[in-house]
C-alpha cells in the first residue's frame, strides 16, 4: 500500500509542479483546473522558490470576488536565471510591470455575483482569433477572468492551459501549440511545414516536437518513478497515478510524432520512457508489438487511449 513514507508518492506532487511550471517560458501566464493542478505549483514556488515568475491562474478559484482582485494586485516576480533549468536560460524578456488584468473592483463584484445566459453563441476578440462564448449555457465567472486575462497579456507575456485543464479552447484552438505539459496560445497558427512541429495530430493541437523532447528529456524530474517497478506504480494511491499518466503523455505523444516520420528508434524510446511512468495496457501493448514485429505503428485505438490526459480534478487512475 502507498503512503506519504513511498519514496515516490512523496516526491512526486514536488516533481510535478516543477515539470508544469517549467512548461512555460519567464513570464508566463499558466491556467490551472483546482486543487490537484494548483496546491503542488504553488507550494513549489512558495516554500522551494521555483519559477516564481510563473502566474498560476487557478480557474476553479477564479470563480471568487477575492481571488480575482487577487490576481489583479499581485505583482509579477522576477525570473530567476540561476535557477532556471537549460531551456529558459537567456530567454527572459523585459519583466511585466502591468496588472494581470484592469477590472475595477465593482466590476469584479458584479460579474461574480451574477450570472448570465447568452441566447446566442458570441465570440470575443483575443489576441490572433476569437473566444466563443457558447449559447443557451451559464456563462461562469472563471471563463470572464480567463477572457479578460487573455485580451490584456496575449503578445504582451506568454498565456498557457496547463494539459490538466483540457483542450476546449473555443475556437482559438488553431493558435494552439503544445509545448511538453503546457497549450500556449500563439500570436499567429503554427508552421506545418517546420520540421519541429508535428500538425498531424487526432485532436487537431500542433505539437512542438523540439521543445517537448528537451522538457520531457532533459528537463522534467520523475520522483524516482523511471528507476520503479510496475507495482510501484500501480501501489500508488489514485491522484498521484493521475498525476504519473500526465506525465507519459508527452512521451506518448513524441512516440506518435516519430512514427509519423518514420524514426523507429525514436518512436520506441519515447514508448519505451512512457511505459516506465505509467501504467497503462494500451502503452506497454503497443511496445511489445512493435519490439517484436515488423514497423507498423501504433493502431488507432492504442493512439486514441494514450492521448488522453488526466483532468485536475480527476482522482480516477487511468482506464483499463
Amino acid at each position: 500500500v502507498a503512503t506519504r513514507h513511498n519514496p515516490i508518492d512523496s516526491r512526486l506532487a514536488g516533481d510535478f509542479a516543477y515539470d508544469l511550471l517549467n512548461s512555460v517560458p519567464p513570464y508566463g501566464v499558466l491556467f490551472t483546473y483546482g486543487d490537484n493542478d494548483t496546491f503542488p505549483l504553488w507550494w513549489a514556488q512558495e516554500v522551494d522558490g521555483i519559477r516564481q515568475d510563473v502566474t498560476v491562474v487557478c480557474l476553479a478559484l477564479a470563480q471568487t470576488e477575492w481571488y480575482v482582485k487577487q490576481l489583479r494586485d499581485n505583482p509579477t516576480r522576477p525570473f530567476d536565471e540561476a535557477r532556471a533549468p537549460a531551456i529558459w536560460k537567456g530567454k527572459a524578456g523585459p519583466r511585466p510591470t502591468w496588472p494581470l488584468h484592469t477590472m475595477t473592483n465593482a466590476q469584479i463584484d458584479q460579474f461574480t455575483s451574477t450570472g448570465t445566459v447568452l441566447k446566442d453563441p458570441q465570440p470575443v476578440p483575443v489576441g490572433p482569433g476569437f473566444y466563443t462564448l457558447p449559447a443557451n449555457q451559464f456563462i461562469n465567472p472563471n471563463q470572464i477572468v480567463l477572457i479578460r486575462v487573455l485580451q490584456e497579456n496575449v503578445g504582451k507575456r506568454p498565456v498557457s492551459w496547463s494539459m490538466t485543464t483540457g483542450r476546449d479552447f473555443k475556437g482559438l484552438n488553431p493558435f494552439i501549440l503544445q509545448r511538453g505539459m503546457a497549450f500556449e496560445l500563439q500570436s499567429t497558427t503554427p508552421d506545418s511545414t517546420s520540421p519541429d512541429i508535428d500538425s498531424r495530430r487526432v485532436d487537431g493541437t500542433a505539437l512542438d516536437v523540439k521543445t517537448t523532447e528537451a522538457l520531457a528529456w532533459h528537463t522534467y524530474r520523475y520522483a524516482g518513478l523511471l528507476d520503479a517497478t510496475e507495482q510501484d506504480v500501480e501501489n500508488l494511491e489514485p491522484t498521484a497515478r493521475g498525476m504519473t499518466y500526465n506525465l507519459g503523455v508527452p512521451f506518448t505523444q513524441l512516440a506518435l510524432a516519430y512514427q509519423a516520420r518514420g524514426d523507429r528508434e525514436k518512436m520506441l524510446a519515447n514508448l519505451e520512457r512512457a511505459s516506465r511512468l505509467v501504467s497503462d495496457p494500451n502503452i506497454k501493448d503497443a511496445l511489445r508489438q512493435l519490439q517484436l514485429e515488423p514497423f507498423t505503428g501504433i493502431t488507432d485505438s492504442q493512439r486514441a487511449d494514450s492521448l488522453k490526459p488526466r483532468r485536475a480534478d480527476s482522482s480516477a487512475p487511468p482506464r483499463r
